[in-house]
């Protein structure tokens, strides 16, 4: 079938690389989520519910997150008390910064104190416009059981914001290096990736062969763009086709959005998710998929596991 050539194709063209948003595996599997303690879950799903909220710009759910005299104080030190207030606090937000949006929140640790008080310690990825710098905060949560069985945040402290250079923003896709293989179905799929000699880039080589005998080889570097604050890929395979790719972080998942085009010069647009189960599988899933004007079927998955190290020969 044509399209799955030409999925077989941005294989190759856009690396099976990297993840927020989309389709994820089920969490009684592969989910990143099946493997965290069952008193730790409200606390993870409460932090994706708050990413949803302020992703719509729903400050009433947001101020549901919190006690009625829960206490926020912000990174500018900024003490706002009460859920009431709290609430117009972020609808005012909202309103004055409607390009801000609220990347990921990584939860470091969480400790029970006791049967109805839990503190939550992590870090938050923010930009003040779509194309801004990427910013980091922690923050430490204190959260309270309440009568109807929810967990509502009773203090919330950010800290002042960090911004990170190229170095830190590349360190985010280190998961990356590595030998990773995927070889279900009719096509085996290799990655190889690398940091370059400067430490400016990742670099990657990557093949996909065919039971039909088609085989795609090619190469990717990966970098931070200062201008434009956010990662890209350049990827380039020996069909000709090459395309060119922005990465955007949301908690254990990446969504890369490529253009390209193809050996045969049709133009190539993607939307890819990439969720990270554990150090050793990524589930990779194309979301969108347009080849030259045809849109072509959504939700394949596939999963890459990192390849097992080659064994040491002996010289002797």
């Amino acid at each position: 079938m044509r399209w799955v050539t030409h999925a077989v194709a941005l294989m190759a063209v856009c690396m099976l690389s990297g993840t927020v948003h989309g389709q994820q595996p089920a969490e009684n599997s592969d989910s990143p989520a099946a493997s965290v303690p069952n008193p730790e879950k409200p606390f993870w799903e409460a932090a994706q519910a708050f990413l949803d909220a302020y992703t719509r710009k729903d400050a009433a759910a947001i101020g549901e997150m919190f006690t009625i005299n829960a206490e926020f104080r912000d990174e500018f030190g900024d003490r706002t008390v009460g859920r009431e207030a709290i609430t117009k606090l972020f609808k005012r937000v909202f309103e004055e910064n409607p390009e801000a949006t609220l990347e990921s929140i990584d939860i470091d640790r969480i400790r029970l104190i006791g049967d109805d008080i839990a503190l939550e310690e992590g870090w938050v990825s923010a930009r003040d416009t779509a194309d801004g710098p990427l910013y980091f905060s922690r923050y430490v949560a204190l959260h309270q059981l309440e009568g109807d069985g929810k967990w509502r945040i009773n203090t919330l402290k950010d800290y002042p914001r960090e911004e990170q250079g190229k170095e830190e923003q590349l360190d985010q896709l280190e998961w990356l290096i590595g030998d990773w293989v995927n070889e279900e179905g009719e096509t085996i799929v290799k990655t190889s990736c690398r940091w370059s000699e400067d430490g400016n880039y990742l670099l990657r080589k990557y093949s996909a062969e065919t039971v039909a005998g088609q085989t795609f080889r090619g190469v990717q570097r990966i970098a931070w763009d200062p201008q434009k604050q956010i990662l890209r890929s350049w990827n380039f395979d020996t069909q000709g086709a090459f395309n060119e790719a922005t990465w955007v972080r949301n908690g254990d998942q990446w969504v890369v959005t490529s253009t390209g085009v193809t050996a045969e010069g049709e133009r190539v647009q993607s939307t890819s998710v990439y969720s990270i189960v554990d150090p050793e599988r990524i589930v990779w899933t194309i979301s969108s998929l347009v080849v030259g004007g045809e849109i072509m079927p959504n939700g394949h998955s596939i999963i890459l596991t990192r390849a097992a190290p080659q064994p040491i020969t002996s010289s002797n």
